[in-house]
């Protein structure tokens, strides 16, 4: 099984609300640019979930967009999520390849937990990661390939 895991492309200075925080014109063009570079591998996605922030749902909608796929807003992506409770859900999901589209702290405690790395690979705005694994569970994944935002 494949999992995604997409952080956000950059988003405008916090002012009063985070949740509310938008999209630049470069983070857009950050996820674009993302889109473009991984076609392949986001073409077999069939399902994208995202957490219910303002910036990380334009960043799904750009690749939603892009490949003609649904969007689930699921609340447990939010940045200070314990990584667990995303483990389990996603024991309960049939559809892989699936897209995670998060935040940090959140996206980088996955990918590194998943595959038993500390805190190995950094998780930049726009940064892509792709894992594969029989399970869902601490140590049991495997990093295929990590991309970052050239823009």
């Amino acid at each position: 099984m494949q999992l995604l895991i997409l952080r956000h492309g950059e988003a405008e200075p916090m002012e009063v609300d985070d949740a509310a925080r938008q999209l630049t014109g470069r983070g857009r063009a950050q996820v674009a640019g993302i889109c473009e570079s991984r076609v392949e591998a986001l073409s077999g996605v069939r399902a994208i979930w995202a957490s219910p922030f303002v910036r990380a749902r334009q960043t799904a909608e750009i690749v939603a967009d892009k490949f003609g796929l649904e969007i689930k807003t699921e609340p447990l992506l939010i940045g200070d999520t314990s990584p667990q409770q995303v483990l389990d859900a996603l024991q309960q999901v049939g559809d892989f390849p699936l897209l995670l589209v998060s935040h940090q702290p959140l996206v980088g405690s996955l990918i590194n937990g998943l595959c038993g790395t500390g805190d190995r690979y950094p998780m930049g705005t726009s940064s892509l990661a792709c894992l594969s694994a029989e399970v869902w569970a601490d140590g049991c994944a495997e990093l295929e390939w990590l991309q970052h935002a050239t823009t």
